[in-house]
């Protein structure tokens, strides 16, 4: 897992091109008018997804998990809580999706210390398959925010 700023580049050099070709791509596309939906970028090996969601309670959002992609998750404009942990493979599996939509759900681990990244307009956290996070956690209270998830397929690293 990666947590930063899309404002702070000096650590960048440490990245993947893949990494970093896809934090330039959250500096430079507008996505002003740009509404929740998919937007393929290079075939099914970068997918831009526009999310415009409105917050919860952690109690309401599933930790999850993606095997062929790693999930950029960058905060356009709002305030949320992502849950992270590294994924043991010994939870109890809730929904598996993983055949058809890439994503599998987890039940609520009370042995797990879940660590709670405050995501405001500017950040930025990168998910690899090994990553359980739980995107869309209210910070203060429900909120609209607009972010963009850039999927990018594990093969292209």
């Amino acid at each position: 897992m990666i947590y930063g700023s899309i404002h702070a580049k000096e650590t960048e050099s440490a990245y993947t091109p893949v990494i970093r070709r896809a934090l330039d791509i959250l500096r430079t596309t507008d996505v002003t008018d740009m509404r929740h939906g998919r937007y393929p970028l290079d075939g099914d090996k970068l997918i831009l997804q526009i999310n415009e969601v409105t917050t919860g309670p952690k109690n309401t959002r599933r930790p999850e998990v993606h095997r062929d992609y790693i999930d950029v998750q960058y905060m356009v404009h709002g305030h949320e809580l992502i849950g992270f942990y590294p994924d043991r493979r010994d939870g109890a599996v809730l929904e598996d999706h993983l055949t058809e939509h890439d994503v599998l759900f987890y039940q609520e681990r009370e042995d797990i210390h879940e660590v709670m990244l405050p995501m405001t307009d500017g950040c930025y956290a990168v998910f690899f398959p090994e990553d359980v996070h739980r995107p869309c956690c209210m910070m203060n209270g429900p909120e609209e925010v607009k972010k963009i998830v850039l999927k990018i397929r594990v093969d292209t690293l």
